[in-house]
């Protein structure tokens, strides 16, 4: 046996020491064999070389780092300008799921990385999409260990005004001390601050609840059914969104929750947002997959696969993937909470598919469509004037 050195011995006990010093916190090591290689970047840099020729804003860096920032739109809208708006979302996930991929190390020189995502240009953004776009910055924040700090010199009054109001900057521990603009031309919705929830969270449907009842000033008649519907829709969050099996580009597996009034036409908006795999990935299998062919069987084959079928499917078909008689129910209590207040609508946009159920004048009408962009999770919002 090799007797150790003197020098060796220290270094030994240093080594320990700063272990020690580390307590739990994942060791993250230096070594060139941890670092993601080019056939797992090379996907993400074509990905946005692409999407740049598609129109995407942004900027590059000229350093040896391959830094983007990602400058967003004048409107973000799902309604209004959905393909723009998941354009930079998914421009801004994608990077964020790379770095989340080398597990927090420093990326390869040849890769991009996300070094910004600049707001100046933004002047206008609905409820769901600010909803999103918070929860992909959060993701971002909660990967690089809470080191993002906003620089909102340039911000358009409107966009802070409605992003504070959000809670926006709770997520960032170097958050901007400037009250939001009370004079000139502001907006007339108010805003329910958002609600971050893990897995297996309960009793925030309670904390939605209050937060509406503050902005809209009374009491919202039928909730029970919205009060159901969202309560189903968080624990599929826990069933289904992250399966165990597939890498998660959320970091903490996270569901995003908020609400909006608007004074001048009375309505309420609630939208609810997961990052997990999305309904049509997930739609029933094993115990109720007959059910689900049974529905399916009308479509011709090709038709089958397509994501909004699949979410026709999910809301048509009134059983889940637990097989459970008391589930399944949450998506027909979020149409009975629109039917109940004879006018509405609810939206579901998972993967590229889109389900929507209006009601307007006593007339019921549901659509699917197909959109070129896809939603990396699940988004659910519903509308209705009070």
């Amino acid at each position: 046996m090799k007797k150790i050195t003197i020098k060796q011995r220290r270094l030994d006990v240093l080594t320990g020491i700063k272990h020690r010093k580390q307590g739990i916190r994942e060791v993250v090591s230096s070594s060139k064999a941890c670092w993601i290689n080019r056939i797992d970047y090379r996907p993400v840099n074509d990905f946005i070389d692409r999407e740049i020729k598609n129109g995407l804003r942004h900027q590059k860096l000229k350093n040896r780092k391959n830094g983007i920032i990602i400058h967003l739109p004048e409107v973000m809208d799902f309604d209004k300008n959905y393909d723009v708006t998941v354009q930079h979302l998914n421009a801004i996930i994608e990077l964020v799921t790379l770095f989340r991929r080398n597990k927090g190390r420093l990326l390869p020189r040849g890769a991009y990385h996300l070094a910004s995502v600049n707001f100046d240009h933004l002047k206008s953004i609905s409820t769901p999409a600010a909803l999103c776009l918070t929860a992909e910055i959060s993701n971002w924040e909660d990967s690089i260990r809470n080191k993002l700090k906003p620089q909102i010199k340039c911000w358009n009054d409107d966009i802070y005004g409605q992003l504070h109001d959000l809670g926006f900057f709770d997520l960032f521990e170097n958050k901007p001390q400037k009250p939001p603009c009370k004079v000139g031309k502001v907006s007339d919705k108010r805003l329910v601050r958002y609600i971050k929830g893990l897995c297996g969270d309960e009793g925030k449907t309670k904390q939605l609840k209050d937060g509406i009842s503050a902005i809209v000033g009374d009491k919202i008649q039928k909730w029970t059914f919205l009060h159901s519907g969202l309560d189903e829709a968080i624990t599929n969050v826990s069933h289904h969104a992250y399966p165990e099996t597939e890498f998660q580009r959320s970091m903490m597996k996270n569901w995003f929750l908020t609400g909006s009034y608007s004074e001048r036409t009375k309505e309420l908006k609630v939208a609810f947002y997961d990052q997990g795999v999305g309904i049509p990935k997930k739609l029933p299998t094993s115990k109720v997959k007959e059910k689900v062919f049974e529905y399916l069987s009308s479509f011709e084959a090709g038709e089958r696969r397509k994501d909004e079928v699949l979410l026709k499917a999910a809301v048509e078909v009134g059983r889940t993937r637990t097989g459970r008689a008391d589930r399944g129910k949450g998506l027909h209590d979020l149409l009975e909470f629109i039917k109940k207040r004879e006018s509405g609508r609810l939206s579901i946009l998972s993967g590229r598919g889109h389900y929507k159920f209006t009601l307007e004048n006593g007339e019921e009408r549901s659509t699917t469509s197909r959109s070129k962009l896809p939603i990396q999770g699940t988004l659910l919002i519903w509308s209705v004037i009070l």
